[in-house]
């Protein structure tokens, strides 16, 4: 796609609109998309997340993922893990139980992402286990 920058030089991606279809691929194996929808998400019951603003993150070798601005998430609920991982990708992942996880890890975000991924700063992905997704247009 022309607008979308490879991450194989060292540059960020940028944000592609809302219903791109980017392929990834060795050179380019990220790729950002505008949801374009505004997307609430429920952890037994009780929204953690409520966003017009989320990136979906094509990432090669894995399935599409969303990630939901920090300022758009009960980060009152969330408690940070010891837990991290390193993605040559992305950078160091942080994680984060919410209450009422049962102390499992729910979301992770990039802190200090890599350039390739800094448009991930600020922004948290979650888990799909035990979490509801709704969708509005």
């Amino acid at each position: 796609m022309a607008d979308q920058e490879t991450v194989s030089d060292g540059k960020a991606a940028g944000l592609l609109p809302a219903g791109s279809q980017p392929e990834t691929s060795f050179q380019t194996p990220l790729a950002f998309v505008a949801s374009g929808q505004k997307i609430s998400l429920l952890l037994d019951g009780a929204a953690i997340a409520d966003s017009s603003d989320v990136i979906i993150v094509h990432e090669k070798g894995h399935k599409p993922m969303l990630y939901f601005p920090r300022g758009d998430v009960a980060m009152d609920r969330a408690t940070p893990m010891e837990q991290t991982t390193h993605c040559p990708r992305k950078g160091d992942a942080s994680y984060f139980e919410f209450t009422g996880s049962s102390g499992a890890a729910v979301a992770w975000s990039y802190e200090d992402p890599i350039p390739q991924a800094a448009l991930l700063k600020d922004y948290l992905a979650f888990y799909p286990d035990n979490l509801e997704f709704n969708r509005e247009s």
